[in-house]
C-alpha cells in the first residue's frame, strides 16, 4: 500500500464517514435534519407521481368525453322516450347545447383563479405594448385605429424625422461658409447649430433680468427654417443644399440648378 492512500482501518479514514441511519444517530439536532429531509423527498416523490397520473386522467377523460353515449345507456334510452333525438339540442329551444360541458381535471397546486388572473395579465400587457406602439407613430391609445390612419402618420413621422435632419445638415454648411468669409455671428440664430451653453453661463442668463426670450414673431416652424436656410445657401454662397454642389456665380446656379426644392431635384 502506497503513503498516499489512506488505510481504512484507521481512525482517520473512519472519522470521515457519516452514518445516516437515524437509528445509530445520538445527537437529537442531527436525527431530526435526516427525517426532515427524509420525509421531503418523500413528499415530492408523490407529487411527481400525483402530477403524472392526473395528465393521464385527464387524457382518459377528454377521449371518454369524445365519444357519443351509447343507445343502450339509461339515461340516453329514458332522454329517447321523452322525445330526444340523437344530435339535436337539448332543451326547448332548437339552439340549445348539443355537446356536454367541458370538464378538466386540475393538477397544478396553483389556486382556482390563477389561470384567471395570469389571462388577464397577458391581456393586459398587450393593451400597453399596443398603446406604446400607437404612441410612437403619434395616434392615442382611445382613438380609432385605421390602416389609412397609421399610414399617414407613420409617413408624418418619417417626413419630420428627414426635415429634422436636412435642418442640421443645412446648419452645418451654413456655419463652414459663413466662418471661411469671417463671419463670426449667424444671421439668425437657427442658422448655425445650436452651441451648448455651461452651467455659469446659463446661471448668468437666468440670473440677469435683461435677457430677454424670443419673441413669437421670430420663431419659425421647421418647415420655414429649412426654406429660409437653403434660399440663404443659395444667395449668398450660390451653394445649392439638393445639389450638394457650390456653383460659381448666380447665373450657373440658375442654369443649371433644377430649383428650390427637393421635389424639384
Amino acid at each position: 500500500m502506497s503513503d498516499e492512500e489512506e488505510d481504512y482501518m484507521s481512525d482517520k479514514f473512519l472519522a470521515g464517514l457519516q452514518d445516516v441511519r437515524p437509528s445509530l444517530v445520538h445527537s437529537r439536532g442531527t436525527k431530526r435534519q435526516i427525517e426532515v429531509e427524509s420525509k421531503k423527498e418523500e413528499l415530492k416523490k408523490r407529487q411527481r407521481e400525483t402530477a403524472s397520473s392526473g395528465n393521464v386522467d385527464n387524457v382518459r377523460l377528454q377521449q371518454s368525453l369524445n365519444k357519443p353515449i351509447s343507445a343502450d345507456n339509461k339515461g340516453f334510452q329514458l332522454l329517447t322516450k321523452m322525445g330526444y333525438k340523437a344530435g339535436s339540442g337539448l332543451g326547448k329551444t332548437s339552439d340549445a347545447r348539443t355537446e356536454p360541458v367541458g370538464i378538466t381535471i386540475k393538477t397544478g397546486r396553483g389556486g382556482l383563479g390563477r389561470e384567471a388572473a395570469v389571462a388577464e395579465l397577458t391581456l393586459k400587457r398587450q393593451e400597453l405594448r399596443r398603446a406604446h406602439l400607437l404612441s410612437k407613430v403619434g395616434i392615442e391609445s382611445g382613438e380609432e385605429v385605421t390602416t389609412e390612419a397609421y399610414r399617414r402618420r407613420a409617413t408624418h413621422k418619417a417626413e419630420e424625422r428627414k426635415l429634422q435632419y436636412d435642418i442640421k445638415r443645412c446648419q452645418q454648411t451654413c456655419e463652414s461658409l459663413d466662418l471661411k468669409s469671417a463671419i463670426t455671428e449667424p444671421d439668425l440664430d437657427f442658422f448655425w447649430p445650436p452651441k451648448q451653453k455651461d452651467e455659469n453661463e446659463t446661471q448668468s442668463d437666468a440670473d440677469d433680468p435683461e435677457v430677454e426670450e424670443p419673441s413669437k414673431e421670430e420663431q419659425y416652424s421647421p418647415s420655414e427654417q429649412l426654406e429660409l436656410l437653403t434660399g440663404y445657401l443659395r444667395t449668398a454662397y450660390c451653394f445649392c443644399y439638393w445639389c450638394g454642389t457650390n456653383y460659381e456665380d448666380a447665373e450657373d446656379l440658375g442654369s443649371n440648378c433644377p430649383g428650390l426644392t427637393r421635389d424639384d431635384h
